[in-house]
């Protein structure tokens, strides 16, 4: 237990992030879906781990070495640090829900924005695709800070001992990112079909609660983590004061920052497009059969006096 403490003192961004992810995912798909998502998500980054630092195996992320010095302190299940493998449950979530906005019309009133995501959207191959490419620019911009652990309050917790040619993460790393995001992912789909049918043939369909802008949550969440690592970056490159003897390149963070900017910031125009884009907006078969999947009496009345008139 002190062990869980210490991380959860040590490492308070990643149980922010898991707490908005309980809260955000609690309000899309409801209690039980969340359950199982955190455990088949950190269940999953668990076994990816243990496999990748195992030099007999080292995949799916390729081979690195957590510091267990320094990790002393920290909860660590099978040589993997707790808190690292449960981030993979929030951030496979958030990744996802973000491709369901790209996928889905949005149905807005005002600064009202509600996604219209009926369950055939949700639990397709294109969101499980793009939900996985969505983790992997996470990763793309988190892993490279991480690196550089030593330099902030992270701590110098891993290292490869071969680096790679992307501020010296490896290709591997990123490609064992995407597989384990597809597997969360998929396995995900594959449950809320299960119980799809469940509810369906008992005729309780899981009911959500309605909350204003709702469909703006995803791309807010995802754009915290990606902007909270940009500012550790800039903080790195601009005004971090090295103690003397460490050695630390400075114009190399700068130039990470720079190349980190060049890859968030198209998705985050993209996500903004769609939000002024015309031809983005619900049939009423669509927000038809989104209330079939998702009932919200109050989302229902709402729609309907925009409509001036029933569904």
């Amino acid at each position: 237990m002190s062990a869980l403490f210490y991380s959860i003192t040590h490492r308070p961004y990643v149980f922010i992030f898991l707490l908005a992810f309980l809260a955000f995912s609690w309000m899309e798909q409801g209690k039980l879906r969340t359950l199982i998502w955190l455990v088949s998500g950190y269940l999953v980054a668990l076994a990816a781990e243990w496999a990748s630092v195992n030099p007999d195996i080292r995949v799916p992320f390729g081979y690195y070495v957590y510091h267990h010095d320094v990790l002393a302190n920290d909860l660590t299940i099978f040589g993997v640090p707790f808190f690292d493998s449960l981030s993979f449950a929030f951030l496979s979530y958030v990744s996802f829900s973000f491709a369901q906005f790209f996928m889905s019309p949005l149905w807005r009133r005002g600064f009202d924005y509600q996604r219209v995501t009926s369950r055939g959207i949700r639990n397709s191959p294109a969101t499980l695709f793009l939900g996985a490419a969505l983790m992997t620019l996470i990763d793309v911009v988190v892993d490279p800070v991480a690196h550089l652990g030593r330099h902030w309050f992270l701590g110098d917790i891993y290292h490869y001992p071969s680096p790679g040619y992307h501020f010296d993460v490896t290709m591997a790393n990123y490609a064992g990112w995407f597989v384990v995001g597809w597997a969360i992912i998929f396995i995900n789909q594959r449950v809320d079909a299960l119980l799809a049918a469940r509810e369906l043939a008992s005729g309780k369909p899981v009911k959500l609660s309605y909350l204003p802008a709702k469909g703006l949550f995803a791309p807010l969440f995802w754009a915290g983590i990606l902007l909270f690592n940009l500012g550790v970056m800039a903080w790195l490159g601009w005004s971090y004061q090295p103690e003397p003897g460490v050695e630390f390149d400075a114009p190399e963070v700068r130039k990470l920052f720079i190349s980190s900017c060049f890859v968030v910031a198209p998705v985050l125009l993209l996500a903004a497009a769609q939000l002024v884009k015309p031809s983005n907006r619900p049939s009423e078969a669509e927000l038809t059969a989104w209330l079939a999947d998702y009932p919200s009496p109050k989302l229902k009345a709402r729609i309907q006096q925009q409509l001036g008139g029933p569904l």
